[in-house]
């Protein structure tokens, strides 16, 4: 079973990461694709497993974020999704297989 952290949108966390390091390591640059190059480092210095997925926000479809998950990501009945937030605690919840068939439907 894979599992998808649904993000806040990129550009938060570009942000995010550039403020983060403008303080720790002031006056040096950062790469354009900051937060992608930290979350590939990170996945491998941490040993995550592949079926981890890091998903901004903004790379789903507006509306239903189970569909879009499906659709855009391949995620299938009884995978796992973590949805990160600024604004509010996180919330984790398992795909059925309504969302997925659903979602096969609208295909």
């Amino acid at each position: 079973m894979a599992t998808f952290y649904v993000l806040p949108p990129r550009e938060c966390l570009e942000r995010a990461v550039t403020d983060l390091f403008a303080k720790l390591l002031p006056g040096l640059p950062l790469p354009v694709d900051a937060w992608g190059l930290l979350a590939d480092q990170l996945g491998a210095a941490g040993g995550w497993e592949p079926d981890v997925f890091l998903v901004p926000r903004d790379e789903l479809a507006d509306g239903d974020t189970a569909g879009a998950l499906t659709d855009g990501y391949g995620a299938e009945a009884g995978d796992r999704v973590v949805e990160v937030s600024l604004a509010r605690p996180s919330r984790a919840w398992a795909l059925q297989q309504a969302d997925v068939s659903g979602a096969a439907v609208a295909r």
